[in-house]
């Protein structure tokens, strides 16, 4: 069951007073709204880098995974790019669909990601470069989306990656007090309607009203101080 926007800024006041006795009452609802998405994206980036190796994490963020989406793809000549979607995070996993001009249906082939620096003599290598019999790819991976080097040995018509999403911020103008609940955002977006936290997890919610008081509460310490208690928060053992 998703937690509401509402529990949140109430557990992160609540908490950050606990710093300081008064200090949470000069924050703004759009103050804590903004200090609970910067803190819901300090959890996530930690949690994706650890999801692999804990699978209690990789649980918890489970809804952030999109799985089997075809990418815009386009034909470069030598090679393609195939588009991220704009809620694009991290990459899970990837493949192809391939034909070739001669042979007879078609091949789901997974390319290899090369580094930049290596790909000119990956391309160029008999053991590594594109050759459809072998089912091989060399690909790179850039901030927009994927290049796919195929150079002549084959077409692409499809390319599917599973990954994840980035977080849908949390909004909530219902408690602005103003006849319209509403507000500009620092991005100047109006937003009009209340986005409630969306990873059905009370314990990774929990953790993001914790680092959301602290990061509210940073003017009161020191940067070492500071640190240790946002790493003592995020430690993967206090996930539960």
């Amino acid at each position: 069951m998703a937690v509401s926007v509402k529990k949140l800024i109430y557990e992160t006041r609540r908490k950050r007073n606990s710093f300081n006795t008064g200090a949470g009452q000069d924050l703004t609802v759009l103050d804590l709204v903004s200090v609970i998405n910067e803190a819901y994206e300090i959890i996530v980036e930690n949690y994706v880098r650890l999801a692999d190796a804990d699978p209690l994490i990789k649980e918890g963020i489970r809804k952030l995974e999109v799985k089997g989406k075809s990418l815009v793809l386009e034909n470069r000549g030598d090679h393609y790019f195939a588009k991220y979607p704009d809620n694009y995070f991290k990459r899970l996993n990837h493949y192809v669909i391939a034909t070739c001009k001669d042979c007879d249906g078609s091949k789901i082939i997974v390319p290899r990601l090369v580094q930049p620096d290596d790909l000119h003599e990956a391309r160029k290598n008999p053991y590594r470069k594109a050759n459809y019999a072998w089912e091989q790819l060399v690909m790179d991976d850039g901030a927009e989306g994927l290049y796919i080097y195929t150079d002549g040995e084959m077409e692409l018509s499809k390319v599917v990656i599973d990954y994840y999403r980035k977080i849908n911020y949390v909004q909530a103008p219902s408690l602005v007090e103003c006849a319209g609940h509403e507000y500009l955002d620092y991005s100047d977006e109006l937003i009009t309607k209340d986005v409630d936290f969306d990873l059905d997890s009370t314990y990774i919610a929990r953790k993001v009203s914790d680092v959301a008081a602290l990061i509210a509460s940073a003017d009161s310490m020191d940067r070492p101080q500071f640190e240790l208690k946002l790493n003592q928060i995020i430690a993967v053992n206090k996930l539960i």
